[in-house]
């Protein structure tokens, strides 16, 4: 609440601070010309003044917001204003659909050239290619018809990376690889923990690794030897016998001038697939990710080997992973990034009154309380 106030006119504006002295205001005699503001010498005297121009010296670009939705807003080259500059979108694509126990074909958002470009899940449970669907252009077609009310989810595995855009004419069709990600299946006999595997997954973080669809966490399940000509990946137990062990390739970085036929996902730079690992305790719901995310779309999760569904088992802000339910004690939490997101903090004074929307800045806002300081008010009453 404000304290009350005293005003009395003598000769100006004679005011009761909150601290209890008392200060004289004295106006000028005569108006000031347009556009000219009453400025203080420190002891009281007020006088007209050229106002010192706008908040910050940076040029008002962009002009105009028409056809920039999603952009962001970052400063210019010459470092006097501020632009567009690209969307902020992910790479990567989620389709969802629920089973009714007769329908095999499904619709895609997008086309892909084949079955190994995508992830399938059924109720949480990985479907493997070629044997449980097929992928042509746009449509998924399942073996057999997912049961009634059952959650399918499919993951486009495009990855996000840092890429340098070819010039014009420049990438032949010589260059383009037939599949982007290499599976290996393996089937178990109960004694063997150890696979050969057919390429390169640059890193045991940067793989999808499933035993009889229930997804395995790397160290914890398995590790990999990549340092060999042969690279290998090792379970923690002997792959039971008659389990299929299935192993999806993630990206790799790599340096140099490709040659035909070899760019594949593996080639892009970039940490696609970072993973996060956490331990449920039964009561904790919120998790601190090492990356920031836009929407709960972005993320790929799983507690207890069992993928978790967007938005109605967890959402993510930020850097934030919140799940509708506690994960159960000791059960193990898995989190791979499908598409990271960076914005552009605008510099200090870069941003320019132009770019502030009237009305949205309160007297809460400010750094005074105009009700308490004299000037403000001199002005107000001037």
């Amino acid at each position: 609440m404000a304290t009350k106030k005293k005003f009395l006119a003598k000769h100006g504006l004679e005011v009761n601070t909150l601290s209890g002295s008392t200060t004289t205001l004295t106006f000028p005699t005569a108006d000031g010309t347009s556009g000219q503001v009453l400025q203080t010498d420190g002891s009281g005297n007020l006088t007209f003044a050229s106002s010192g121009g706008a908040f910050l010296s940076l040029s008002d670009t962009p002009s105009s917001f028409s056809g920039q939705g999603g952009k962001l807003i970052q400063v210019n080259a010459a470092q006097n204003g501020l632009e567009f500059g690209a969307s902020v979108t992910g790479q990567s694509s989620r389709d969802t659909f629920t089973g009714d126990g007769a329908t095999t074909n499904f619709t895609l958002t997008q086309s892909y050239a084949g079955q190994n470009d995508i992830l399938v899940f059924v109720d949480g449970v990985i479907q493997y290619p070629g044997t449980n669907f097929t992928v042509s252009g746009s449509t998924l077609a399942f073996t057999s018809a997912p049961s009634n009310t059952g959650r399918i989810e499919v993951f486009g595995t495009t990855p996000v990376a840092s890429t340098v855009t070819p010039g014009d004419g420049t990438v032949t069709a010589a260059k383009l690889a037939a599949s982007a990600y290499t599976r290996d299946i393996f089937t178990g006999n109960g004694s063997t923990a150890t696979y050969n595997l057919s390429g390169d997954p640059g890193s045991q973080q940067a793989a999808f690794v499933f035993i009889g669809g229930v997804i395995q966490d790397p160290v914890t399940h398995y590790t990999m030897n990549l340092s060999g000509a042969t690279k290998t990946i090792t379970f923690t137990s002997n792959v039971a016998n008659g389990a299929e062990a299935l192993v999806i390739y993630g990206p790799v970085s790599t340096t140099g001038v490709p040659s035909d036929g070899t760019i594949t996902f593996q080639k892009l730079a970039g940490s696609n697939f970072q993973t996060d690992t956490y331990t449920g305790n039964g009561s904790t719901t919120s998790y601190t990710l090492t990356q920031s995310v836009l929407t709960a779309n972005h993320l790929f999760v799983t507690v207890a080997g069992v993928l978790q569904t967007p938005t109605s088992s967890y959402s993510a802000s930020g850097t934030t992973l919140t799940f509708t339910a506690a994960p159960a004690n000791s059960a193990a939490i898995v989190v791979r990034y499908y598409a990271g997101a960076s914005f552009n903090v605008p510099t200090d004074n870069s941003v320019t009154s132009a770019k502030i929307v009237d009305g949205t800045i309160t007297k809460t806002d400010l750094a005074f309380n105009p009700e308490d300081d004299a000037v403000a008010l001199a002005i107000a009453l001037g």
